[in-house]
């Protein structure tokens, strides 16, 4: 089980952990020491603020306390997050990989943005515009015979303009904040199904069905599904109805029900060809390990396997080997 997973993961992980466990402390040393050795230095421009507004001044020396309180308090903050960043990086590299090799030998894990923002864009399932993508925590490889990748991701929009005094504004709106699955999906399907969250639906009832009609568009159509559950769930649009009807069985809607009971109720799908995509929005920080924690602390360790197999599920959850072995 999960908690033998984990005595297993520990006791082989020992050396690592130990090692991890001195940089954890040198960390948390450095951080308290800026913020300690930080903090003192940063009174003087503050009680000359707080003196000069009591006062009510305005001058130069208030303003010079206000850009000197602002950058000390940017530079402490910026060097505690590197110690935590530090500490976070080693612990991912050299415990995570050995976490997956555990769960799904033929998975491996990269910390770093390696997960191809062409696999977003191939999707479909986010037509917005954007200028900005990130990626960490990269899964990739086969689980059983299913080609299965996933990534934690960020996609953005960011909007620049100058004000009225010609100083610089930006605006960021997040499309996407969270994990995106993409599996080998067994038997080319000869066009795109889309499966959404039914936001209309269940908020406007009749209204609602009527705006999803308005909002079909590059050549979908929109399926009627005679599940009622699912039809209450998600908004299925197709490019061949008829096909996607008899893709999507009676026991594959209850299967995508239950991934979205696992994995919550904004999960959308897209099945393109060969392959199908799980977006997965989260605002959760996957896969960090906690500085205050220590290294080898059993809970870090179980809740790191608990996200992996979550991830991993998606393949047994969707029957996706058990497709591949009919298909052949």
């Amino acid at each position: 089980g999960e908690s033998k997973n984990v005595v297993v993961s520990v006791t082989a992980l020992s050396k690592e952990l130990e090692q991890l466990e001195t940089l954890r402390r040198h960390e948390r040393k450095t951080r308290a020491a800026w913020l300690i050795g930080g903090g003192a230095l940063l009174l003087f421009p503050l009680t000359t603020l707080i003196a000069g507004l009591k006062a009510g001044g305005n001058g130069g020396g208030l303003y010079l306390a206000l850009v000197l309180l602002l950058l000390g308090l940017s530079v402490l903050f910026h060097q505690v997050g590197r110690a935590t960043k530090r500490y976070c990086a080693a612990y991912k590299s050299q415990v995570i990989p050995a976490l997956v090799r555990s769960l799904q030998p033929d998975m491996a894990y990269y910390r770093e943005g390696n997960f191809g923002e062409h696999w977003f864009q191939n999707s479909g399932l986010y037509e917005q515009e954007y200028n900005l993508y990130e990626s960490e925590d990269y899964l990739t490889g086969y689980i059983g015979e299913t080609d299965f990748q996933i990534g934690e991701i960020l996609v953005q929009h960011e909007t620049a303009w100058r004000d009225e005094h010609g100083q610089k504004q930006t605006r960021t709106k997040t499309i996407f904040d969270g994990l995106l699955a993409v599996a080998a999906f067994p038997g080319k399907f000869a066009g795109d199904v889309f499966i959404i969250p039914d936001f209309a639906e269940k908020h406007f009832a009749w209204l609602g069905r009527a705006f999803q009609k308005l909002g079909t568009d590059h050549d979908e159509d929109l399926l009627r599904i005679d599940n009622p559950e699912f039809e209450r769930a998600f908004v299925v649009r197709a490019t061949d109805p008829e096909k996607a009807i008899e893709l999507l069985t009676p026991e594959m809607q209850e299967q995508i029900l239950t991934l979205r009971t696992r994995l919550g109720k904004d999960l959308r799908l897209a099945i393109r060809g060969a392959q199908i995509f799980i977006a997965i929005p989260s605002s959760k920080d996957w896969f960090e390990p906690r500085i205050a924690r220590p290294a080898s602390c059993p809970d870090q360790v179980q809740d790191l396997l608990r996200q992996l197999t979550a991830c991993f599920r998606i393949v047994e959850d969707l029957s996706l080997n058990t497709r591949i072995r009919t298909r052949e």
